[in-house]
């Protein structure tokens, strides 16, 4: 009981009043396993076992005198504003779980968990700790999850990190940690996740990573990684999730990585990656997303792309791409978000397309499309969001019924050769903030439905041939 009040005396805010069980007169003080957040064993009443204080606004230090707990499985001080330094706890050699994740911790003693073997899982998410992550958490064998992510740890991972084989999900992401990924990485052979994105990571991805066979999620982005994506990448049969993006890698899409038949999710963007877009892509059955935005990729979009059922974006943009936008793209009844722009493509949206009644967003500037816009393209388009198609050759009216586009935010038509009248329609977007027309052939009166577009942010008509005053 001692040690549960030096605890309580370090706090010093709790605004929800959920310590206030915590008596220290009278009976309640000999009851502290019935105090809100303590847990005493069922053979052993007296023993504290869980100390769970999770997510009630509670500030102040950790007390060293936690340490004194030597029964506890499960601390779980989580989603609070504890602060400074965590205590030495290695006396809790029975401890399984430490969750102390979002918080305001600073500082994380070397020795902080020594000793500490039972530990299962560690997560320290979201704090303020910082310098190398301390060795000795490699002497933790039996740890199974560690998140040590959005905090400002830097240097390498410690190699000692390798010696824990029952690893199975690893967080490291939103750091400073730098350096290569250990060549020796695949000793950890039950990882399913492995999330080391957002920090200064150099060098290629290791051989070694390949073997993990058990691994779901891979997720890299953000780094300065580089070389080849691996040839063999395709021996992560269960990856799920792939991210690279935001690295340097050069080269084509392995052919192998196609044989990945469980992805789900493929993000291959802002890299120096060339070469055709592999033609039966379709062979990824499973994608619902797929990114392969702001690389070097050429050649036409493969039509196979219309067979992936499931997807639900794509985005090629920012590539040079040529050739037509394939017709049976329409066939995928459940895309949310398409993105081609700034590529080479030419011909014009196929009508499939523009029938896709789950469209949110509609990304085709910068190419050479050219076409009038169907009349109902706003009864067609009931969900969009945004629509860019600025930089092309569209041509004909701009339809009327985009004023039936009630969630229309986004609207760029910029640069292109439009004529005649903006339809008064445009008054009924109550949502629009962003309207676009300038350099076209449009004329008339600028009408007073610019008015009743309360949620305008940006407007730019300029460069075109209207007349009288803006009423």
């Amino acid at each position: 009981m001692l040690s549960l009040l030096d605890f309580r005396k370090e706090i010093s805010s709790d605004p929800g009043g959920f310590l206030r069980s915590w008596n220290t007169s009278g009976s309640s003080a000999a009851d502290y396993c019935s105090w809100n957040g303590v847990t005493c064993s069922r053979t052993h009443p007296r023993r504290v076992i869980e100390l769970k204080l999770s997510s009630q606004s509670l500030q102040g230090r950790i007390s060293p005198s936690l340490g004194n707990l030597t029964f506890l499985r499960t601390l779980n001080l989580s989603y609070n504003s504890f602060f400074g330094q965590l205590p030495l706890l290695s006396r809790l050699v029975r401890l399984q779980d430490l969750v102390l994740n979002n918080n305001q911790l600073q500082g994380l003693a070397p020795d902080a968990l020594i000793n500490c073997s039972s530990l299962h899982s560690i997560k320290l998410s979201s704090n303020m700790f910082t310098g190398p992550i301390p060795a000795s958490i490699g002497s933790l064998s039996n740890l199974m999850y560690l998140y040590l992510d959005d905090n400002s740890f830097t240097g390498a991972i410690p190699s000692s990190l390798l010696n824990i084989s029952k690893l199975q999900e690893l967080v490291l992401s939103s750091n400073m940690l730098a350096g290569p990924i250990p060549p020796n990485i695949g000793s950890l052979m039950n990882l399913t996740v492995l999330y080391l994105y957002y920090n200064n990571f150099n060098g290629a991805i290791p051989s070694s990573l390949l073997n993990i066979s058990k691994l779901q999620e891979l997720v890299l982005f953000s780094n300065m990684l580089a070389g080849p994506i691996p040839p063999n990448i395709g021996s992560l049969v269960n990856l799920t999730l792939l991210y690279l993006d935001y690295n340097n890698f050069t080269g084509a899409i392995p052919s192998s990585l196609l044989n990945i038949s469980k992805l789900q999710q493929l993000v291959l963007s802002s890299n120096m990656l060339a070469g055709p877009i592999p033609p039966n892509i379709d062979s990824l059955f499973n994608l619902t997303l797929l990114s392969l935005g702001s690389n070097n990729f050429t050649g036409a979009i493969p039509s196979s792309l219309g067979n992936i059922s499931k997807l639900q974006h794509l985005m090629l943009q920012n590539n040079q791409l040529n050739g037509t936008i394939p017709q049976n793209l329409g066939n995928l009844s459940n895309m949310y978000r398409l993105l081609l722009g700034h590529n080479r493509l030419s011909g014009s949206i196929p009508t499939t397309i523009l029938n896709q009644s789950s469209l949110q967003i509609l990304s085709l500037e910068a190419n050479f499309l050219r076409m009038a816009l169907p009349s109902n393209i706003g009864n067609t388009l009931p969900n969009i969001y945004a629509l860019f198609l600025y930089n092309n050759m569209f041509h004909g009216p701009i339809p009327a019924s985009l004023g039936n586009a009630s969630h229309l935010t986004l609207l760029d038509f910029a640069s292109n050769s439009f004529t005649g009248h903006v339809p008064s329609s445009l008054g009924n977007l109550t949502k629009l903030s962003y309207l676009r027309l300038e350099q076209n052939n449009l004329n008339g009166l600028i009408g007073s439905w610019v008015g009743k577009l309360n949620n305008l942010v940006r407007l730019s008509l300029s460069d075109n041939n209207f007349s009288g005053p803006i009423l």
